[in-house]
Parts: structure tokens; C-alpha cells; sequence
């Protein structure tokens, strides 16, 4: 039978400095300031397999920081090449990562992961604030014209964010508007503005769209996020989301070097598409908060509804990259 899944006892501010107190700490050098590092022991692997050497933050500037969009509302930045992410945790977050970092860390150091790499986990003496430090999904070099990219969750959250090129701006109907028409402003054609209508478009896009893989990599990825998914459920985790980008561009131009990326490259209908995957924000737990979202969000939101329980999360988000990223016999891999 099945078990209700209780909400995890790690609110946002609870927990957090006991954890912190418990946890392995070391010294590193962040922006030319000394930082307590959390379970360090666990995050060297990662930078060791990576080959990331452990003064890549040494030219850091906390200054770079700043609010990205989303819900979050919490700063980040990358650094001067674009390679690493240092994003600032919510309490919350902090506490989760505390929990459940050392199970992450085994789990990516031990087998097939589309979990985007953490390389530190530390605390800022100036401010009293976590960060955590992570790879990016997506390739640096210049001049890349991104032929797709999207945030897929396995629901009705999906959303396409660029397309050739051009950027498509989150416009938001919350469906606790309901002033706001949440339903009709987007079915009904004078009721919304040209942002909104591309931005639902791109949205139903990201929803429904498939990938034409050849069959070596669609049973590398479904297999990658089958072990990821099991992970998350175990830890009572939800809310994650893959990012997807996507090149295309002629058979015979060079592919750009993986550089440690989870890069699947292959021939289809004429043309070369390199595909960048990588599973970001896996740190939200279960909470009594996401039990009342869960609430208000039932009768109004479309469905299949984003805010659901850590089981059913896993079981939804893996149903629909199975189905997305599927084997098609004219696809082939390309070395």
C-alpha cells in the first residue's frame, strides 16, 4: 500500500545552526575572504573528479551578486568565465543541503547522474549567510546561438526560455490570481498581452514536445534520471527541474570539447543538435509550507500539478523525460 508522506521537520530557519555546528567544516578562500566550508570531505570528490582546483573562487567578487529571476529571491552569480554558479541558500535549502549533501555526493561519485556537480558548500563570516558553489549545465564559449532552451519539471511548470537566439521573458498568471482570469486570460485571444500569449506558447511547447535520440543516449538519460528520481524520493526531496539546451547546426561543423557537461550529440533529418542537460534545484524538502501550496494550488492549477509530494514529484518527473527523450530509429549518435 501506499504511505502519506509527512512534511520534513527542516522549516526555513529551524535546525540550521545546530546542523551547522554538527557538520565537518574547512577554511577556503572565496573572493580573497576566508569562508567556513561545510563537509568538505564530501565536496572534495566532486572537485577532484572535475579536476577543479581548490583556488577556483580565489578571483570571486561577492559584489557580482544579484537577484536572478525566479522565485526564489535569493542572489547569485557566475563567476568572470561563466563556469561556476555561486548562488545564495535560503535557510531552508541550507538545512536540506546539510542533510542530505553526503547521499548526493555518493550518489554522483558512484553512478550514472544528471545532477548538475557541487563543488562547495560554505558560510560568509561578513554577512552569516550559506552559498553553495555549482558547475554550469551550459557551455561558455562565444558565439553559441541556442537553438532550444528549456526548464522542464515533468509539468505544467515546463517552459521554453530561449529559442534561435532569442530570450522569452517569464510572464506569470498565478493561479491564485483569480481576478486575473488565470484560465480564460490564456485561452481567450483579446484577453492577454503578446508577452504572455509567447511565453504560454513556449510553455505548452516545453509541455508536450519530444527529442529524437538515438538509442544509445535516450537509454543513457531515462537511465540517468531513473537513478536520480530514486534518490530524490528516498531523501524526500521535490521541485527539481531539468535544464535542456539545445545547438543545432550542419553535420560537418566541429562539435565543441563536453569540458566535464552532461553532452549527448547526434545526427538527425540533416543536421548536427548537442544536447546540454543537467538537474538543478533538487533542495526543496516536503514542508508543512509546500502541504498548503499543495492545497491551493489543487483546484485551480492545471494539472499535472508541480506541487506534489516527493513520491509522486519523482514518479511524474521520470514519466516525462522517459517519454520526451525517446529512441528514433533515423537519430544516430554522433562521436
Amino acid at each position: 500500500g501506499t504511505r502519506e508522506w509527512v512534511p520534513s521537520a527542516h522549516q526555513p530557519g529551524s535546525m540550521v545552526s545546530e546542523l551547522t555546528q554538527a557538520a565537518d567544516t574547512a577554511v577556503f578562500d572565496v573572493g580573497g575572504e576566508e569562508v567556513s566550508c561545510h563537509m568538505d570531505d564530501a565536496f572534495s570528490k566532486l572537485r577532484r573528479k572535475y579536476s577543479v582546483s581548490n583556488t577556483f573562487l580565489k578571483e570571486f567578487s561577492f559584489d557580482s551578486l544579484k537577484l536572478f529571476g525566479g522565485k526564489g529571491g535569493n542572489l547569485m552569480a557566475f563567476t568572470a568565465n561563466k563556469r561556476f554558479l555561486v548562488k545564495e541558500l535560503s535557510d531552508g535549502d541550507h538545512g536540506s543541503l546539510l542533510t542530505h549533501a553526503r547521499a548526493i555526493v555518493g550518489h554522483m561519485t558512484d553512478g550514472p547522474t544528471l545532477i548538475v556537480p557541487m563543488f562547495l558548500h560554505f558560510t560568509r563570516p561578513k554577512n552569516g549567510r550559506p552559498y553553495l558553489v555549482m558547475l554550469n549545465c551550459l557551455p561558455t564559449h562565444r558565439g553559441i546561438i541556442w537553438h532550444k532552451r528549456y526548464d522542464l519539471k515533468g509539468n505544467r511548470d515546463d517552459k521554453l526560455m530561449e529559442e534561435d537566439g532569442e530570450d522569452i521573458p517569464e510572464v506569470h498568471k498565478r493561479c491564485f490570481a483569480v481576478h486575473k482570469c488565470w484560465y480564460g486570460c490564456d485561452v481567450i485571444p483579446l484577453c492577454n498581452t503578446p508577452a504572455r500569449k509567447r511565453y504560454y506558447q513556449g510553455k505548452v511547447e516545453a509541455f508536450t514536445t519530444t527529442f529524437n535520440m538515438s538509442e544509445q543516449h535516450a537509454k543513457s538519460i531515462v537511465g540517468a534520471v531513473k537513478a536520480d528520481t530514486d534518490l530524490f524520493r528516498g531523501l524526500g526531496l521535490m521541485d527539481y527541474s531539468m535544464i535542456c539546451g539545445i545547438i543545432k547546426q550542419g553535420q560537418s561543423d566541429p562539435v565543441p570539447p563536453a569540458e566535464g557537461l552532461y553532452q549527448f550529440v547526434l545526427n538527425y533529418d540533416g543536421a548536427t543538435y548537442i544536447y546540454y542537460l543537467g538537474i538543478i534545484d533538487f533542495l526543496q524538502e516536503w514542508t508543512s509550507t509546500k502541504v498548503i501550496a499543495a492545497a491551493l494550488k489543487a483546484p485551480l492549477a492545471p494539472k499535472p500539478l508541480s506541487t506534489v509530494p516527493p513520491p509522486k514529484y519523482a514518479d511524474q518527473f521520470y514519466s516525462a523525460m522517459e517519454h520526451k527523450f525517446k529512441a528514433e530509429n533515423a537519430a544516430s549518435s554522433r562521436v
